[in-house]
């Protein structure tokens, strides 16, 4: 039975990592296609020619996140605030965020939410994506007391980075700042949480490694106790 769950999570990791990776190129492509610096948002936005391409690659990587979800979905942290919740319930918030901003894209060109053309959708989309992002560091940040090292180590670092660059690229685009640096930023905030992303699921459905027995302790006379 273990054995089945194993093999049934190693191809739902198989699964997750051609989402995403099919996703990320799909929005890749809208990127380059639209010529311009623009933040993720506004590749969806109303009226663009981007918009179609972009759903497609938005809703490719929403299912990469739940399927990774479903493979970590035995997995809880020992950290005193964030084990009320194991990290597949933060992962399916983020996924079931990021769904409700790729349902209502923002207006033409994403206006800020400061100023006087920003709509009910642009709150709404905006909300979603920040709620989407927050869950997403928040599944990283459970996996800092993670039994392996790098496993730890990795989330802690890549949790705090992609809290810190997505703060900042989303502070540059309240304040209708630099477009290509705050854009430049969101997206590398999000390659860094895909990047984790399939990581962990990766790393979820490899077969555990037999943890080896201690040697039997040895008397005065060279012999193993409990063996003479």
């Amino acid at each position: 039975m273990l054995q089945r769950l194993r093999s049934t999570d190693a191809l739902l990791a198989v699964l997750a990592t051609g989402c995403i990776v099919a996703g990320a190129v799909v929005i890749g492509h809208a990127r380059a296609a639209a010529g311009r610096f623009l933040y993720i948002s506004e590749l969806g936005a109303l009226t663009m020619p981007t918009a179609a391409s972009f759903q497609v690659g938005f809703v490719l990587v929403i299912a990469g996140i739940l399927v990774v979800a479903v493979v970590l979905r035995d997995v809880r942290t020992r950290l005193p605030l964030l084990r009320r919740w194991a990290p597949a319930a933060a992962l399916v918030t983020a996924g079931g965020c990021f769904l409700v901003a790729a349902a209502v894209p923002c207006s033409m060109g994403c206006p800020s939410l400061l100023s006087d053309g920003a709509q009910w959708r642009d709150w709404v989309h905006i909300a979603a994506a920040v709620l989407g992002f927050a869950a997403g560091c928040v599944a990283m940040l459970q996996f800092a007391a993670a039994g392996d090292r790098w496993v730890a180590r990795l989330s802690i670092v890549d949790g705090l980075a992609v809290a810190t660059i997505a703060a900042t690229g989303g502070i540059i685009s309240l304040a209708r700042g630099n477009t290509d640096i705050g854009s430049t930023l969101e997206y590398i905030a999000a390659g860094i949480g895909l990047v984790w992303l399939l990581a962990m699921g990766v790393v979820h459905a490899l077969p555990q490694r037999p943890v080896p027995a201690p040697a039997p302790a040895l008397d005065d006379a060279g012999l193993a106790s409990g063996y003479r």
